[in-house]
C-alpha cells in the first residue's frame, strides 16, 4: 500500500499543472499532526510532521469534492486495559478520505471554507509486552485498514490556504485469551497545515 500510495502523490499534481479547465484543482498541503488522545500519557504521545495532496473538483457554485491522500507522523499512545500506556512501534498513519468543502462567501481576498468527509486510514503492526507477576505476555497489534470520518475548517487566499482537520479514526485493539485483557491503540488525530492550490484557475 505505501508504494501504491506514494505513486498517486507524485502523478496528481502533475495531471492537475497540465489540465486547464476550471473545475479540477489539486491542493498540496504541509503542517504539523498530533494524536487527539486526552487521557494522561503527554510523555508517551509524540506530534509530528504531515503532508497531503487532495484533488478536488467543484460539482457546484461553493462545494468541491475531493480525495485527500494524506499521511501523518504521529506516534499514538497504546492502552491495556486504559490503564498501563505505551509508546507505539507505528510511525505515521496514512488515509484516503473523500471530502467535501464548501466555501462561503464574505467578500473580499479572504474565503473561509468547511468540510467533511470519510474513508479509510492505515496504521502498520505494533508490539508491546507486559510483565506481570513475572510472567510476560505479548501482545501483537496488527496492521490495519480502519474507517474514519474527517472534519476541517480553513480560510483562503488566492491560491494559498490554510486548513485545520480532525481525524476520527476507529482504534486498534487486539485481545490475548490466556489474560483476557485488551491492547488498545487510539488512532485519531487532529492537524494544521499550509496549502497551495495547483492548477484549477481563480475561484472568485
Amino acid at each position: 500500500m505505501r508504494k501504491l500510495f506514494f505513486s498517486v502523490l507524485l502523478l496528481i499534481p502533475f495531471l492537475a499543472s497540465a489540465q486547464t479547465t476550471k473545475p479540477f484543482k489539486v491542493n498540496v498541503a504541509v503542517g504539523y499532526a498530533a494524536t487527539a488522545d486526552y487521557s494522561n500519557s503527554n510523555s508517551i504521545k509524540k506530534a509530528g510532521f504531515v503532508f497531503n495532496l487532495e484533488p478536488q473538483y467543484r460539482v457546484i457554485s461553493n462545494l468541491d469534492i475531493g480525495l485527500r491522500l494524506e499521511q501523518a507522523f504521529v506516534q499514538r499512545p497504546e492502552f491495556i486495559d486504559e490503564s498501563t500506556v505505551f509508546q507505539t512501534k507505528t510511525k505515521s498513519i496514512m488515509s484516503a478520505v473523500v471530502t467535501a468543502n464548501y466555501s462561503i462567501n464574505i467578500g473580499g481576498s479572504i474565503q473561509p471554507f468547511v468540510g467533511i468527509g470519510g474513508g479509510l486510514y492505515h496504521t502498520e503492526p505494533s508490539a508491546q509486552s507486559d510483565t506481570r507477576f513475572g510472567i510476560t505476555t505479548q501482545y501483537p497489534l496488527p496492521a490495519t485498514n480502519v474507517a474514519g470520518g474527517m472534519a476541517r475548517v480553513g480560510v483562503r487566499w488566492g491560491r494559498l490556504n490554510l486548513l485545520a482537520d480532525y481525524n476520527l479514526v476507529s482504534d486498534t485493539q487486539v485481545t490475548v485469551s490466556a489474560t483476557s485483557r485488551a491492547l488498545a491503540a487510539k488512532n485519531s488525530y487532529f492537524s494544521v497545515k499550509a496549502g497551495f492550490i495547483i492548477g484549477g484557475g481563480s475561484d472568485k
